[in-house]
């Protein structure tokens, strides 16, 4: 069993990117309400993005992922350890050419070692998540924000995430998608060039 640590964790970004507007008429009086005033709808581009690459395509994003994955790769390796250690009791307790003693044995280690695997998986994958509020959530307000610029320098009045509808099961809702109207690649080139990563640092050899 390989612990798979997750690079991306998929935010709703409608709300970032379209506005609405409400007025209530007042209550209480006899008197008729004014006439709603004319509002003018707004005229550019409606795009698409798909926010389920940044993870592997944002600069900024991998090495956040990377330094996450390092530091916690000694755990991820424990578990991995365990998962296998788990499958060796599993194969023994199975082995009908042992003693009843010895698969017994082997059968109490494994209840043991898989409450201590669940007990520390259940542990990291906690702590993996309170790291990432850390340090991903506020690099995706950045993207996010970049977005808006990235929008109004351009022309586009609404961004549509279809990565969040295809996660959801929703990207029937648009019947039709001109791929012109995909601003991934582009909006991702623009914001890793905006935002360069200095490549790591390598120590020195003796």
């Amino acid at each position: 069993m390989k612990f798979s640590l997750p690079l991306w964790v998929l935010a709703t970004v409608a709300a970032g990117f379209t506005t609405a507007a409400a007025q209530a008429l007042p209550t209480g009086s006899s008197q008729p309400a004014a006439p709603a005033k004319a509002t003018s709808i707004p005229t550019g581009r409606v795009v698409i993005v798909n926010t389920l690459v940044f993870g592997d395509k944002i600069d900024e994003f991998r090495r956040q992922a990377q330094k996450l994955e390092e530091k916690f790769k000694p755990r991820t390796t424990e578990l991995e350890n365990l998962a296998k250690r788990l499958q060796e009791l599993t194969q023994k307790v199975q082995d009908e050419k042992l003693s009843v003693e010895v698969r017994r044995q082997a059968q109490e280690q494994g209840l043991a070692l898989e409450k201590e695997y669940k007990r520390k998986d259940e542990d990291l994958r906690a702590d993996i998540e309170r790291e990432q509020q850390t340090v991903l959530n506020p690099l995706r307000e950045k993207v996010f924000k970049f977005m808006e610029s990235y929008a109004a320098a351009r022309g586009i009045i609404m961004i549509i995430d279809v990565g969040a509808l295809a996660a959801n099961n929703n990207l029937g809702m648009i019947p039709y998608v001109d791929n012109a109207a995909d601003i991934t690649e582009d909006f991702i080139r623009e914001y890793n060039r905006a935002n360069p990563v200095a490549a790591p640092a390598t120590s020195a050899k003796p």
